[in-house]
């Protein structure tokens, strides 16, 4: 299991007594983004909420985006596409015609450059982004982008609009947590990534802190096809383990059980990273 450095120095149940946020939380700006598209209902409860104490600006992709982690495609584009988009009165929003991590650096040193968030929220994603999901999701990636421009951030996922009852719960609990300590506090280059298990909001058995657990994304391509121009197609698929063995305490195993999972992460800190002082010599410079 990785090293969660300091911000987990224990695996805990968060002391969130009540789904109800502070009456005067420590941020009064946040940016809003997701990977699943500006017209999700996801996205639009979780502004609503955030938008009932404090002031909120949606900057998101015009369509779905999921798996693509923090990806900017205005680096080699050169240019983005953005126009104002309707939500509802208390919300600024755009939608924006690029990736993710576009719509959060358009924010960043746009729309929002005189008058910075205090907070990034992503989500709430579709499905679940546990274990090894960190290394692909846009609804993640965004939030480490957030993260290594300073913000605190989290990203939320793992909702469906069928549950009705975790519709209505979960937006207000994301404003609980977002508005305590944990969050305000967050070492530099740390995010939270925060995932909801897909039952009632009664079966809910809690929330915790957990870690990663082990990988359960795969991915594979199908036989490719040759075309008659030459090029060979190939289509990618990939599944996800439900079952087998986990950490006891890691966000798969605890997901399972119902509970809310919270997963503190950091910015350049991966698995397996040889520590350099183990690292076999390098060959020297020759001209």
């Amino acid at each position: 299991m990785r090293d969660l450095r300091p911000m987990l120095f224990v695996v805990v149940i968060i002391l969130i007594t009540s789904a109800s946020p502070a009456a005067t939380p420590w941020f009064s700006r946040v940016l809003v983004t997701n990977d699943d598209g500006i017209d999700d209902p996801r996205l639009h409860a979780l502004a609503r909420a955030f938008a009932d104490v404090a002031e909120v600006v949606v900057v998101a992709p015009s369509e779905n985006c999921s798996g693509s982690s923090n990806y900017v495609s205005v680096f080699s584009e050169r240019e983005l596409t953005a126009a104002p988009y309707d939500m509802g009165e208390g919300i600024t929003a755009w939608v924006v015609e690029g990736f993710p991590g576009d719509c959060v650096l358009l924010a960043l040193e746009t729309i929002m450059k005189d008058a910075p968030p205090d907070l990034l929220v992503s989500g709430v994603n579709a499905g679940p982004n546990l274990a090894d999901a960190w290394i692909a999701s846009g609804t993640i990636g965004v939030a480490r982008l957030a993260a290594h421009a300073g913000l605190p951030a989290v990203a939320f996922s793992n909702l469906t609009p069928d549950a009705p009852s975790m519709m209505a719960a979960v937006p207000q609990w994301c404003v609980a947590l977002a508005a305590t300590d944990a969050v305000r506090d967050l070492p530099a280059g740390g995010y939270l990534n925060v995932n909801f298990p897909r039952c009632t909001a009664d079966e809910v058995a809690g929330v915790v802190w957990a870690g990663i657990g082990d990988p359960i994304f795969h991915d594979t391509f199908e036989t490719g096809v040759l075309g008659e121009d030459g090029r060979t197609t190939w289509k990618l698929k990939w599944w996800m383990d439900r079952e087998g063995p986990q950490p006891d305490e890691g966000d798969v195993a605890r997901h399972r059980a119902n509970y809310v999972t919270v997963t503190p992460m950091q910015i350049g800190d991966f698995k397996g990273v040889l520590p350099l002082e183990k690292a076999a010599g390098l060959p020297s410079w020759t001209r």
